[in-house]
């Protein structure tokens, strides 16, 4: 099973893109908060959704992108089962895989580096049932 589940945006300050992707576009405020040295804000249209993010701190990966690249696509998501079947699977096909971390069973995650995902970076990731 594999689903296509939100595009994110790197971008200097959330608050700059909401007159695009809130008020213009018409996006719905969806989820919201913070991670590993950023904080992002999903916005929801029909058929998808759009995740922006912002760094958080000075040591933040996500200066070194925009530095390099400026604001713009910084990552693709796909909701899957099984991500350790993926990762081998991506691994056999000669697909570089980064970043893999299964420490939050809900959100275990992996990427496939942009050198090998045709210029983007692609995220698989899974969200495990809670335990009983």
């Amino acid at each position: 099973m594999i689903a296509f589940d939100h595009v994110a945006v790197a971008v200097r300050r959330i608050t700059d893109a909401l007159d695009l992707f809130r008020d213009l576009l018409g996006g719905a405020p969806g989820e919201a908060g913070e991670g590993r040295g950023f904080t992002f804000q999903q916005f929801t249209f029909p058929g998808g959704t759009v995740e922006l993010l912002e760094p958080r701190g000075a040591d933040s990966f996500l200066h070194r992108f925009l530095d390099g690249r400026g604001e713009g696509l910084h990552h693709i998501t796909f909701k899957v089962r099984d991500l350790p079947r993926w990762a081998a699977q991506l691994r056999a096909a000669g697909y570089r895989v980064v970043g893999e971390n299964y420490e939050n069973p809900e959100w275990r995650e992996l990427f496939v580096h942009p050198k090998s995902g045709h210029g983007v970076l692609i995220q698989l990731a899974e969200t495990l049932p809670p335990a009983r």
